[in-house]
């Protein structure tokens, strides 16, 4: 064999030790940040209630319906699998009629508000950024919903990354929920039914921040516009396009037409009003 082949058989070989070595620190780094716990960052302690009246139960099935809850876990929570939830990773959204009985209520609320399992370790899908502000007493109402659901059949939680997915965490390119999130944050007033813009200010950051991000300039690559373009709309097409995701003229608008009919259908008239009251007040 020539002195020429030995050498590139060995330059190869090295090459290739190289390339496994940085593959095996990849999944390495990846295993980190995908095992990293925050049990002293976020205790799990809530001081507030969970009713059981029939009246809170409903409430919690509206709120539930409104913050999206149905559009990832599936129709009956019952879990389902989300193609595009993640780059480069196969996701199920869990079934909740079998996890939540699992939880206690203040591990089910560090959970919503802070993206954080019962393990310690945080989720990488779910906007607890937006939960982050659900006020004690709507999470009151959403667990009195969650704890009443019967037992569904359905998926269970599984999430398979590739090797794309494993580098993209690695070099921080994708972070579990809560290492992007202030949980010392002051949470926002939910103000009450006579402040409407107050009110507007809290639907809008647990309803809405998710697309259009918390200071409500747009998101989703600039497929969610700022929402100070509510601003054009009257009171009878902003209720319109809340009900059904059209334009005054009718146009189905991207997401927004699915997220209106499954979620902000379910908006009380009032609500959407202190909504569009709030959204009146950005840029000024």
């Amino acid at each position: 064999m020539s002195p020429l082949l030995i050498a590139l058989r060995r330059f190869v070989l090295v090459v290739l030790v190289l390339l496994l070595l940085a593959a095996v620190a990849v999944v390495v780094r990846s295993a980190q940040v995908r095992g990293r716990t925050w049990e002293g960052v976020v205790a799990a302690t809530w001081p507030g209630v969970v009713p059981s009246d029939a009246a809170s139960v409903a409430e919690g099935a509206r709120l539930a319906r409104v913050l999206g809850c149905a559009d990832c876990h599936g129709e009956r929570l019952q879990g389902r699998a989300l193609p595009e939830a993640l780059p480069f990773a196969e996701v199920i959204a869990p079934n909740l009629t079998r996890v939540v009985p699992g939880y206690g209520d203040p591990e089910l609320v560090r959970l919503l508000r802070h993206g954080v399992r019962r393990n310690g370790t945080g989720v990488f899908v779910m906007p607890a950024t937006a939960f982050f502000h659900l006020s004690d007493a709507d999470v009151g109402l959403v667990l009195a919903y969650l704890r009443r659901l019967p037992r569904e059949e359905g998926h269970e939680q599984a999430t398979s990354f590739t090797p794309r997915a494993h580098a993209a965490i690695a070099a921080g390119r994708l972070r579990p929920v809560p290492d992007a999130m202030d949980h010392g944050a002051t949470r926002v007033d939910p103000g009450t039914p006579d402040d409407t813009a107050a009110r507007g200010r809290y639907l809008a950051h647990v309803a809405c921040s998710e697309c259009h991000g918390t200071s409500f300039e747009g998101g989703m690559a600039g497929k969610a516009p700022p929402l100070a373009i509510a601003q054009t709309y009257t009171d009878e097409g902003f209720r319109h396009l809340m009900r059904t995701g059209e334009t005054p003229g009718r146009r189905d608008l991207f997401v927004m037409d699915d997220t209106a009919r499954a979620r902000f259908a379910h908006f009380t008239d009032a609500e959407i009003q202190a909504l569009l009251t709030f959204l009146r007040t950005l840029g000024r």
